[in-house]
This record gives C-alpha cells, sequence and structure tokens, in this order.
C-alpha cells in the first residue's frame, strides 16, 4: 500500500508511528501540538512546537508559511489532540496534514527524541 493510499483512506490522514518512522519525508515540517510545557520535557528531533490548545494555534500555523501541498507531521501525547491539530490543519488547506500519533509511541518505534 502506498503513502498516499494510506493517506486517502481515513477521514483525517495518519500514519503509525512506525510508518512514520519508515516512510517519513525528512525535509516536510514536523509540529508538536502539545504544550510548552510537554514539549520541554521532551520532543521530536527537529520539532517545532505549536499547542492546538491554544487560541492563536491557526495564527501561528499560518506564520509558520507551510506548503499546502506537501506532507505536515502532527504529534501530541496520544494522538487525540494532533488527530485534532490534523482537521483543522486540512480545513486551512493544508492537505498533507498528516497525524502520527503520540510522542511515547513515535520514540518506541525509532524516531529520534531531542
Amino acid at each position: 500500500m502506498s503513502f498516499l493510499s494510506r493517506l486517502m483512506g481515513s477521514s483525517t490522514p495518519s500514519l503509525s508511528p512506525a510508518e512514520f518512522v519508515r516512510d517519513h519525508d525528512a525535509d516536510a515540517p514536523l509540529i508538536d501540538v502539545r504544550t510548552p510545557a510537554e514539549y520541554a520535557e521532551g520532543h521530536l528531533a527537529g520539532a517545532i512546537n505549536v499547542n492546538v490548545m491554544a487560541p492563536d494555534f491557526g495564527t501561528k500555523i499560518d506564520a509558520l508559511g507551510l506548503a499546502t501541498d506537501g506532507p505536515v507531521y502532527l504529534y501530541c501525547r496520544s494522538g487525540n489532540r494532533s488527530k485534532t491539530a490534523t482537521g483543522q490543519l486540512i480545513s486551512m488547506g493544508h492537505g498533507g496534514a498528516v497525524n502520527i500519533g503520540g510522542f511515547q509511541a513515535l520514540v518506541a518505534a525509532g524516531a529520534e527524541a531531542a
């Protein structure tokens, strides 16, 4: 199954942590949507912190100048907040937004923590 066909199969595109580690585009943006305190306790290497629960989430996402056509990977603690954030990015025109799940599961699958 191809990367795009996996994405097209669900209403909120997602990859399992193992699929992300194996198949991700290393040049694509990686966004940690947890709180700044959670981010400070540990995050994936290269991740940008934008708290999905903050009232200015959309403004901060816009300020990043993300491409609307390429992948944008989002994660949180368990995958719930990143699912919400993925839906928000899609509604903002970022069709490549992908929920990659929770931080600990990503690290356990081999993603590099900072």
